[in-house]
């Protein structure tokens, strides 16, 4: 009956530890840096929930670490409207 305590125990440590460790996927400060569109291939929107408590666009580098971006900085928004018009199928190899 001990050993069965002590892993319950452990089993809540670790679903306490496991649901603390999403709060490291929130964006806690922004970039500096603007990025051009072509290193990114898609991006994420970062409301103000939970433990994230900073509205931020997540960008998706081809390589890296994902960046975190202001979203009222101009290069943010013109980052989101390339990768949107990247996103589009191609209309006229619709028609065809």
């Amino acid at each position: 009956m001990k050993n069965f305590r002590i892993c319950a125990f452990c089993f809540i440590l670790l679903l306490n530890f496991l649901m603390e460790s999403n709060a490291h996927n929130c964006c806690v400060s922004y970039t500096k840096r603007p990025r051009r569109c072509a290193i990114l291939k898609g991006y994420d929107i970062q409301g103000i929930t939970g433990k994230c408590d900073l509205p931020a666009i997540i960008f998706h580098p081809k390589t890296g670490k994902p960046i975190c971006a202001n979203p009222s900085h101009e290069w943010t928004q013109k980052a989101v409207q390339c990768l949107k018009m990247m996103a589009k199928p191609d209309r006229l190899s619709l028609l065809h």
